[in-house]
């Protein structure tokens, strides 16, 4: 299969930072150190009626969708699994919520499509 390339469309890079697998240290949770994965994507802003598809309490968030030929993580719960990764974009830091996976070899172009929410702000 072929990995598509975005020639007709603006492409960019973007650090994704992946939380590393955190374990117990004397009955305390440690948590991973944080790795940085480099990708390029085609980033834009999720449109009015997509938004409005949602479900209401996720209507208030920024949310930006991405295409990449370079894999994302979303949460993945179990006692194996891990957390969703993050990016920053625009001075705030998003998380990735949901990704469509492409990459199965039933499409023509191998790529996936994530759709990220603004981490939301709270006052100190």
């Amino acid at each position: 299969m072929l990995k598509p390339q975005f020639l007709l469309t603006n492409k960019i890079p973007l650090t994704i930072y992946r939380k590393g697998q955190g374990s117990y240290v004397d009955g305390d949770w440690v948590t991973g150190p944080d790795t940085e994965v480099n990708i390029q994507v085609n980033i834009q802003p999720l449109k009015s009626y997509e938004i409005q598809m949602m479900p209401e309490s996720d209507r208030t968030r920024v949310w930006y969708r991405f295409y990449s030929a370079d894999y994302a993580r979303t949460l993945k719960e179990s006692s194996s699994g891990w957390q969703a990764d993050e990016f920053v974009w625009k001075g705030d830091r998003y998380k990735i919520m949901k990704v469509d996976d492409w990459t199965n070899g039933m499409s023509i172009l191998e790529h996936v499509k994530v759709y990220a929410a603004r981490i939301e702000l709270t006052p100190n």
